[in-house]
């Protein structure tokens, strides 16, 4: 896993680094510059709840906005945010649930 210092600079990386298509949908992303382009970027865990994760480019989904809005709605957001909560808890509490 990489460390990033901001989040413009994650963001960055995992836009070089993943493919340009919705992790939900399938869709593709709205191109680098679109006045939208980082509403595409889905805290799976929310950064205020989980300050730990907010720079953890595992905690990211690539996503349109309209499908950031209603991300609970999605099977794969929430398999996602289950398995990182597990996660979380294990690191922070050295327990597995």
């Amino acid at each position: 896993m990489n460390s990033f210092k901001t989040q413009k600079e994650m963001y960055d990386w995992i836009w070089d680094n993943r493919p340009h298509e919705s992790a939900l949908s399938g869709k593709t992303l709205l191109p680098k510059g679109h006045f939208q382009f980082y509403w595409q970027f889905l805290h799976v865990l929310p950064k205020g709840s989980y300050p730990s994760y907010k720079l953890k480019s595992d905690n990211i989904l690539l996503a349109l906005p309209d499908e950031h809005a209603r991300q609970n709605d999605y099977p794969v957001f929430n398999r996602k945010y289950e398995e990182l909560k597990r996660q979380y808890y294990m690191e922070i509490y050295s327990k597995k649930f």
